[in-house]
């Protein structure tokens, strides 16, 4: 098992507890105060990444955000004015069904956009 140096234990900590995925440039700005580095988090979740702890989840309009890839498959919510992701629990259920005959599903990843509810609030004045 390789060795965690303090910095990989904050990443590590920071994507445990963040209500979805995060990019390289908040996790830096989230841990900014233990005087971690853009360049030392970009490293970090890349590794993370090749070790399969942390998963990327991509964004068509932005970049690559990390999670633990232990977690229970479940799909995202990407806040379309303040630009966060959150996580969506479960599934909607069977999708093989929506495959075109003699096609074969492998995985599916579900992106659903919108406002999130502090974003829905502001808009309402």
């Amino acid at each position: 098992m390789p060795r965690s140096s303090p910095h990989a234990a904050s990443v590590e900590r920071l994507l445990r507890d963040a209500a979805g995925p995060m990019s390289a440039a908040e996790v830096a700005e989230a841990l900014a105060h233990t005087g971690i580095g853009i360049a030392t988090v970009y490293r970090l979740l890349g590794r993370g990444a090749e070790e399969g702890r942390y998963v990327a989840v991509e964004m068509p309009h932005g970049p690559a955000r990390y999670e633990p890839a232990d977690r229970p498959h479940h799909h995202h919510f990407a806040c379309t004015a303040c630009e966060a992701v959150y996580d969506v629990p479960g599934c909607t259920g069977n999708l093989k069904k929506l495959v075109p005959e003699g096609f074969t599903l492998d995985a599916h990843e579900i992106l659903l956009t919108g406002r999130c509810a502090d974003c829905s609030a502001g808009s309402k004045l």
